[in-house]
């Protein structure tokens, strides 16, 4: 078990110590479960009623509080600090090291870089590349074609289909599917007759997929995801579609074919994007929600479909109002036509 004291921590990361710099760290936890020995963090305000009396020996905070805890992190940005600190405590998933299995499947006219760990039952077609220090478990699947940049993760049984460009240090999470056919289909006759998807799928650096979803190849044009961006489980994007530098795409998201995301957009899970319209850059969008036009840069929107969130709120308020004001305007009107009678008469 690695131990480090709070001072050698805040050291490392730039913090600035309150209270006892030697107190001894040797675990992370949430801060209404941490305990002896635990470093913690809060960064959102619904959780400052456990601050007071948490058992963490550290909290990471953006200001000096009152707290039960023997010592104080302060940084500008605490769930970061955080993710570093327990980064560097205890790393991501460690993997074999580096070998290439006998019961793989690797191409002939196949190229493969230095320092990579291929597992049993890797499949790798023609002319398939894969970068230095690249890590592929059982039933991973490489196209013909294909060309994997450095520093690359593909879980089990990731699937990349023929001729698709993958950046380095990209991580691909088991069953997920990237250049698969699109859903596309030409309506004649009552029969719906398959479109050849000719295109490819581009992701960039250090892109994640999430386990079971799908970026469909482009029809008429490549499907681009840009560098860093964040694409959750079982989320489906559509061929040709355009994702930007950045964009975190919660579970569940459904981004139809030919949309286009900007850049640093955040949407919520279950929401969907229908195709050909164009979303700004550091849109925010709310889980459920409807996106069927063009929104511009910074917008946040909610809503089935989608408007601006204030007016949205607005709306949702006034909704439980409804039976009550519609049986009003049933007795105005009721009052209404009693007076029309009597000037009648």
């Amino acid at each position: 078990m690695q131990k480090y004291t709070v001072k050698q921590l805040a050291d490392k990361f730039g913090c600035e110590v309150k209270g006892d710099p030697e107190t001894v760290i040797h675990t992370a936890a949430p801060i209404q479960e941490a305990g002896e020995g635990a470093v913690t963090f809060l960064s959102n305000r619904k959780y400052f009623k456990f601050l007071k009396d948490t058992k963490a020996d550290a909290v990471i905070l953006d200001q000096e509080a009152e707290t039960s805890a023997k010592a104080l992190l302060i940084c500008s940005s605490p769930y970061y600090a955080f993710c570093r600190i327990v980064e560097f405590m205890f790393g991501h998933r460690k993997h074999r090291e580096p070998s290439i299995s006998e019961k793989a499947f690797i191409s002939d006219s196949a190229e493969i870089g230095h320092g990579c760990t291929i597992y049993e039952n890797v499949f790798i077609d023609e002319n398939a590349s894969v970068g230095d220090g690249c890590v592929l478990y059982p039933g991973a699947f490489i196209g013909r074609d294909t060309k994997l940049g450095d520093g690359c993760i593909l879980y089990p049984n990731a699937v990349v289909f023929e001729d698709c460009r993958i950046g380095s240090r990209v991580i691909l999470q088991s069953n997920c599917s990237i250049g698969q056919d699109g859903f596309g289909f030409a309506e004649n006759d009552g029969f719906h007759h398959k479109i050849p998807h000719i295109k490819s799928v581009v992701l960039g650096d250090d892109v994640e997929i999430g386990a079971n979803a799908a970026v469909e190849r482009g029809s008429m044009r490549d499907t681009l995801i840009g560098d860093c961006a964040k694409i959750g489980d079982c989320v489906v994007i559509g061929h040709g579609a355009r994702i930007g530098r950045g964009c975190m795409l919660v579970p569940q998201v459904g981004i139809a074919g030919t949309a286009e995301l900007g850049q640093y957009c955040l949407l919520g899970g279950q929401s969907a994007v229908v195709g050909h319209i164009k979303v700004g850059n550091q849109v925010m969008v709310g889980g459920k929600s409807a996106v069927m036009n063009d929104i511009p840069d910074g917008k946040r929107v909610i809503g089935q479909p989608a408007m601006d969130e204030n007016e949205a709120k607005r709306m949702y308020v006034s909704f439980p109002k409804v039976p009550e004001m519609r049986k009003q305007i049933r007795q105005l009107e009721k009052r209404i036509k009693a007076l029309e009678a009597g000037r009648e008469e």
